[in-house]
């Protein structure tokens, strides 16, 4: 058995997929009475045998989806040496071809980046081996608003760049933080009604004032899931190779409607980490800033847009922000 934390009600592990607390339905012929009516026992019948057919139809019927890219078709990316897969849905557009994560960023695989799971295990390659990783947080970052199934929050556009590179690592494909650009364009073609935003997202009126788990609200015309709401996504604004610049888009669950919408972009602020007790403050975590998270794109690897390496820089930080290694 890994030893990890395993959060209480997580029945998947992280790592081995191994599943526990789950709860078999049998049948107990036994407890059969033959005072019941024959009636009852006839009924119970057709709707075992029913449910068997329907069963069994439906798992004729419905397909995996595929593992390998595939133009205007969704597809899943199993990650190495773990058991969480990434559904990646394409994105409409001329220009270059694209797919987006179906959900937002999870603990569930965000735990394994940081805490180097994969790597105590064996289960790493060299390349993922060699990306930087973020310190242990000395805090709990979740908030308490929840683990499993939950968005990762509060990492830093640095952090958030570093993982994208980790992912390409395990994957041998071009994972990225999308552009401003990218996240529009998937915004516009995801179609949400503004006048049912409640439906698609944790935001201001609804959330309750914490993060949700993903793929809780409804999904848009791309099948995505909390596109807006929940939490905040990092986006690539540009700014160069040493000092690339991120922002949010989508809005968090503390958003207004006014800022739920294709275009609003959230610069970093250095409040986001202000209460952060260290010296130097962490450039991976973000004590303030709960309502930031993230969404990978994956591209073809001739794509014109910023480049792996070009992505997965140190940001520019704040005058009194330094590197911790």
């Amino acid at each position: 058995m890994l030893d990890v934390w395993w959060p209480p009600g997580h029945h998947d592990h992280p790592l081995t997929g191994e599943s526990r607390d789950v709860h078999p339905i049998t049948c107990n012929p036994s407890s059969s009475s033959s005072t019941r009516p024959r009636a009852l026992l006839r009924s119970a019948s057709v709707l075992l045998l029913g449910g068997l057919l329907a069963c069994a139809g439906s798992s004729v019927a419905s397909e995996d989806p595929p593992t390998e890219p595939a133009v205007g078709q969704t597809w899943v990316q199993a990650v190495p040496g773990t058991a969480v897969e990434l559904v990646m849905k394409p994105v409409p557009g001329a220009g270059e071809t694209l797919w987006v994560m179906e959900n937002e960023l999870t603990w569930n695989l965000f735990d394994i980046f940081i805490f180097r799971l994969d790597e105590k295990k064996g289960q790493s390659n060299s390349a993922s081996d060699a990306v930087t990783r973020p310190t242990k947080p000395y805090i709990a970052v979740d908030r308490g608003f929840g683990h499993d199934g939950y968005p990762a929050i509060s990492m830093s556009f640095k952090g958030a760049l570093q993982f994208a590179e980790w992912v390409s690592a395990k994957t041998g494909r071009t994972f990225r933080i999308p552009t401003v650009e990218q996240w529009s364009r998937i915004c516009t073609a995801a179609k949400i009604p503004s006048e049912d935003l409640a439906e698609y997202a944790w935001y201001e009126v609804n959330s309750g004032e914490t993060t949700h788990p993903v793929g809780s609200r409804k999904a848009d015309q791309l099948g995505l899931h909390d596109l807006y709401g929940n939490v905040g996504e990092w986006c690539h604004a540009g700014g160069t190779a040493e000092k690339p610049v991120g922002v949010l888009m989508g809005g968090g669950y503390e958003s207004p409607a006014t800022q739920l919408d294709c275009v609003h972009t959230v610069p970093y602020d250095p409040m986001w980490n202000d209460s952060d007790p260290q010296f130097p403050k962490s450039i991976w975590w973000l004590a303030d800033a709960a309502y930031v998270g993230l969404r990978l794109v994956c591209v073809e690897p001739d794509d014109p847009t910023p480049t792996k390496a070009s992505q997965n820089t140190q940001p520019a930080p704040p005058e009194d922000v330094h590197d911790e290694s």
